[in-house]
């Protein structure tokens, strides 16, 4: 099953180059332990730096900087020849769209444009459909916002009320916090729903399965539990 530990496979790639701390490098080590997914990545990425530090390096035989300051003069001759151009090019366009033919010929190639932008919306759906009905649910374990700092699983579905729905204010992602009881707001979970999997949030008020990765944020101001990213969201009753 493919790893959803956004952050974990954020840091392969130092932890490839030997740039991680030793504390860091334990705890990505302890991870790749149980996850497959992760130790191909890693085992790809060190084939890929072993050949690229094979490859022999050429250097230039020729100075190319002549080139690029001759380009360089040139630039404001070429770019007002580029404006005459255009300026010719838009006159004999606007006197090529007089004609039924031609006019014919645009709007039909605007149609199909607009197809093609609304098939590729639909595609972007579908594939995110596909991956939620593609999940296996079984290897999600049920944990309620209680329970949750006591969980060990990667994969959890916690199960509550939507209490609030906001955008994350570093990078823009969509999240909603989960309660236990929408009048005892004190202990949540925060879920994260992130690129590319396009999930819309499930109204406030209305109860929810989430499936995702655990997580627990400790960042400054937050310390706090996570689903991130979420793959899946189900409502059991608004």
């Amino acid at each position: 099953m493919r790893c959803w530990r956004v952050l974990i496979r954020r840091s392969i790639t130092a932890y490839v180059h030997k740039e991680l701390s030793a504390d860091k490098a334990r705890r990505l080590e302890g991870h790749l332990l149980d996850c497959a997914d992760c130790r191909s990545l890693v085992s790809r990425l060190r084939t890929g730096h072993k050949i690229a530090s094979q490859t022999p390096r050429l250097l230039a035989t020729v100075d190319p900087w002549p080139a690029i300051e001759a380009a360089l003069d040139r630039e404001p001759q070429l770019r007002q020849s580029g404006r005459r151009w255009r300026g010719d090019a838009f006159a004999r366009w606007s006197r090529q769209l007089r004609r039924p033919a031609t006019a014919i010929f645009a709007i039909a190639v605007i149609g199909i444009v607009l197809v093609a932008v609304i098939l590729i919306g639909r595609r972007s759906h579908d594939r995110d459909s596909f991956l939620a009905a593609s999940l296996d649910l079984s290897e999600f374990r049920a944990v309620s916002v209680r329970e949750m700092e006591r969980t060990t699983s990667p994969h959890v579905v916690a199960e509550g009320y939507v209490s609030e729905v906001g955008l994350n204010d570093e990078d823009g992602d969509l999240s909603f916090k989960l309660v236990d009881d929408l009048r005892q707001r004190d202990q949540f979970i925060v879920c994260e729903i992130i690129d590319p999997i396009k999930l819309a949030a499930p109204p406030v008020g209305s109860r929810v399965r989430v499936y995702g990765v655990s997580r627990y944020d400790r960042q400054e101001n937050h310390n706090w539990y996570e689903v991130h990213p979420v793959l899946n969201i189900e409502v059991v009753h608004r």
